[in-house]
């Protein structure tokens, strides 16, 4: 995505006359960071208001950061020019929607799980590679902070958009694909891990099940054929689409493997074995 501040404008509904235009390379959440070509958005967190940063990145030679309101009183550098909104952390996100309304020429593959995102997500892109233009969020920017931002500084050719979904909270899968309207959204698997603020495995299977809420019928959703939670899984993506294939060792499976006496794996995909 090619992002200037004409556009940045569009995204976020601001109703103002340009005095100047100005091409960024990158948006960014880190004063650390930054160019003097990075729009710095200040993001406030649980220990840190990225508002008291705008300083340090005016001195890095960046020209325009948002600012919430209530907050420009924070920034001394005269010289980085201020771009106002009620709220910075909402801002991204209008930003991350705008992309995927925008652009309609990419595919998104998102992947959730109690386990193995990161890992199916990087073979993904290495096998997909090969053939096509493959971006995925880098390292674990699976949040709704570093989804959005991730899918915020798409490059402009990207072919296939690889977006790993994590969660912590009730919500945030579903708002999350909201944002990123997956064509094959799949989940690896469900289990206690990082259990957090959920009370059990159920509940989880429900939340990550959510990736499927902005499916159509022309989507895609691969789930996990061996989990305790199928029916549930299934029944939640097949509201939304009849594509929907499942893996595993399960017999049943649409694609399945199988690990022979000399520990040699088979696999089976749509009948025909591997």
């Amino acid at each position: 995505m090619k992002w200037d501040i004409k556009e940045i404008y569009e995204a976020l509904s601001i109703k103002k006359s340009l005095v100047e235009n100005f091409r960024f390379e990158k948006i960014s959440i880190d004063s650390r960071n930054l160019n003097d070509k990075s729009l710095f958005i200040p993001i406030k967190g649980e220990k840190f208001d990225g508002h008291n940063f705008i300083d340090d990145a005016a001195s890095k030679g960046v020209k325009f950061s948002l600012v919430e309101k209530n907050k420009k009183k924070l920034v001394k550098n005269k010289t980085i020019k201020l771009i106002e909104v009620s709220d910075t952390q909402e801002s991204l996100l209008k930003l991350a929607k705008h992309v995927r309304k925008k652009n309609t020429k990419f595919k998104v593959i998102c992947i959730t799980g109690s386990s193995g995102k990161t890992t199916l997500k990087d073979w993904l892109s290495q096998v997909l590679n090969k053939e096509l233009s493959i971006y995925s969020n880098p390292g674990n920017f699976n949040n709704h902070i570093g989804m959005p931002l991730s899918l915020i500084n798409i490059p402009p050719k990207t072919q296939i958009c690889i977006l790993e979904l994590g969660m912590n909270n009730y919500g945030e899968i579903k708002k999350l694909a909201e944002i990123a309207k997956p064509h094959i959204a799949i989940v690896t698997n469900v289990g206690n891990a990082h259990i957090g603020n959920f009370k059990n495995s159920l509940e989880i299977a429900n939340e990550k099940s959510d990736i499927f809420k902005y499916h159509n019928k022309n989507s895609f959703a691969i789930i996990p054929g061996d989990s305790k939670y199928l029916s549930l899984i299934q029944k939640k993506a097949k509201k939304k689409t009849s594509k929907v294939f499942t893996f595993g060792e399960n017999k049943n499976c649409y694609s399945k493997f199988n690990i022979n006496n000399d520990n040699k794996i088979s696999f089976t995909v749509s009948k025909q074995k591997i």
